[in-house]
């Protein structure tokens, strides 16, 4: 009958005494394919435990595998919990701009703030916006960024998008394959409408 063995301990006891796998095959009457197999993925029989208990003069309960609590899967289940719960907030605050280009634009930050009659919001504190590839967009950047396309460039920017006009002050913008990355902690979107 296999049974799961802790192989970490084994391993450990053998070499806490400078065995090779072949000397604690060899001490403990067990085949060197068993003592790998062990080693390995932690199964072998119960006279595999009791040989190698008696040869560490150890408790047979000490080589066994520690099973894993039910607490493990009930751990799990908190994590999807607390992962769903942390997505909600972050999408809670995740605004986009107009419907029209929600599915397009990402925007995360720490902090918005949407005017009275809806017409711009800011988003301050550690803000990325991702424009993609398939957006058609304008940019406008200060003098101090050069027109060259850079991978990584920094300076204030406005984005036209049809219909709203971003202004983000002291932008680190980062191309990528998927589209363009802007890191600020100020953003401004006004609709123009």
């Amino acid at each position: 009958m296999e049974m799961k063995l802790n192989a970490k301990k084994i391993i450990e006891e053998r070499k806490v005494r400078a065995w090779s796998q072949q000397h604690l095959a060899d001490v403990s009457a067990v085949s060197l394919r068993t003592i790998q197999r062990v080693e390995n993925n932690g199964s072998g029989s119960l006279e595999t435990l009791k040989a190698l208990a008696s040869c560490f003069e150890l408790d047979v309960t000490k080589l066994f595998q520690p099973e894993i609590p039910l607490k493990k899967n009930h751990s799990k289940s908190k994590i999807v919990v607390l992962s769903s719960m942390i997505a909600a907030i972050f999408s809670s605050v995740l605004f986009l701009v107009p419907s029209t280009m929600a599915s397009d634009i990402k925007i995360h930050s720490d902090k918005v703030t949407t005017s009275k009659n809806n017409d711009y919001r800011v988003y301050s504190n550690n803000v990325e916006i991702f424009l993609p590839k398939t957006l058609t967009y304008e940019v406008l950047v200060d003098s101090k960024w050069e027109t060259a396309t850079p991978e990584i460039a920094s300076g204030s920017v406005k984005i036209y998008l049809g219909n709203s006009v971003v202004f983000i002050e002291k932008a680190i913008i980062t191309k990528t394959e998927k589209g363009t990355k802007i890191t600020t902690n100020y953003a401004k979107f006004t609709n123009t409408d």
